[in-house]
């Protein structure tokens, strides 16, 4: 008796193991969006950038692309954040997207880092990935184009120049030097003598360049 018993609870579990991968497999093909919910909630950062990435591909909504972006910037998926990233800022809702999140709250995106606008948010994230993927050219394009008629310490070419210093990329930190410099004239707004923020950004980037 006790065998059967033994044997009937071992096939009642394996019924079980096999629905639940049949249902975890239904999900991540068909409702992505409950997997990304679920593996939120339990900590899996990389599995949730994953399946963020499939749900924007399954709506194509400019809200899933953004959670796409920011999720995978934050599993450090720099490739998926820098591809993604790209897409988000030519996408036709992106101008509208931004301007609904900063009219909802103070930017500070979901990792809580620096604060700003919700596009020099994306356009950061991005180029930051975009370097990190060794396309640097790419990552200058994106930073100064999204940078605003006066430097701010919370722009995209901030998180750009953070991870070129972290990394003691001497070529990479005169280039970012050389892109301000062209952007500077006596008395504007990109004159560091005239702005003490702008100034002590641009020594750090020359203590290693």
């Amino acid at each position: 008796m006790g065998k059967l018993i033994a044997k009937t609870a071992a096939i009642t579990f394996a019924c079980i193991v096999v629905v639940a991968l049949v249902l975890f497999g239904i999900f991540s093909l068909f409702v992505p969006s409950v997997m990304v919910s679920l593996t939120d909630s339990l900590g899996m950062t990389g599995a949730c950038a994953y399946y963020s990435v499939a749900q924007y591909e399954k709506s194509g909504d400019v809200s899933d692309l953004a959670d796409a972006v920011s999720r995978s910037y934050e599993a450090e998926h720099y490739d998926a954040a820098a591809e993604y990233g790209a897409i988000l800022r030519i996408d036709p809702g992106y101008e509208e997207y931004c301007a609904a999140r900063d009219a909802e709250t103070d930017f500070t995106g979901p990792l809580g880092g620096l604060l700003g606008t919700a596009d020099q948010f994306f356009a950061g994230i991005t180029a930051e990935s975009q370097y990190r993927c060794d396309q640097k050219d790419a990552a200058l394009e994106t930073a100064f184009d999204a940078i605003g008629s006066s430097f701010d310490d919370a722009d995209a070419v901030t998180y750009l120049a953070g991870a070129a210093i972290g990394a003691q990329d001497a070529d990479f930190c005169g280039r970012i030097l050389d892109e301000l410099d062209g952007l500077s004239e006596d008395g504007n707004a990109f004159d560091e003598e005239l702005h003490e923020d702008l100034k002590e950004f641009k020594d750090m980037l020359r203590e290693v360049a």
